[in-house]
């Protein structure tokens, strides 16, 4: 009886230990979209777009880029950066420089 309790025992703290590996194993994969591509680089490759937008000038194209880019990975913040950029210029593009009239 005793050995019993022992290898039902020694079952369950090897039981714990493949789970607890399995567990931690999982948390490190980073997510994947359905089409084998991650996050992250999702991120990245929008993120490019966007500064190509606003290197041409369609800043609502940057704008909307951005804002897809920090969806994707919020915790880049040089997208919040470029975003508050493109937004700053088109900002600075839709205003209208004062005339000078002289009487």
């Amino acid at each position: 009886m005793v050995s019993v309790i022992m290898l039902v025992g020694i079952g369950l703290c090897i039981g714990g230990f493949v789970w607890m590996r399995r567990r931690r194993a999982r948390a490190y994969v980073a997510p994947v979209l359905p089409g084998g591509v991650s996050r992250a680089t999702l991120a990245l490759d929008v993120f490019a777009h966007g500064n190509s937008y606003l290197a041409e000038g369609k800043f609502d194209e940057a704008i909307a880029a951005f804002h897809q880019a920090r969806e994707l990975d919020p915790k880049r913040a040089h997208v919040a950066d470029r975003l508050a950029e493109a937004q700053r210029r088109q900002h600075a593009a839709s205003t209208t420089p004062p005339i000078n009239v002289t009487i």
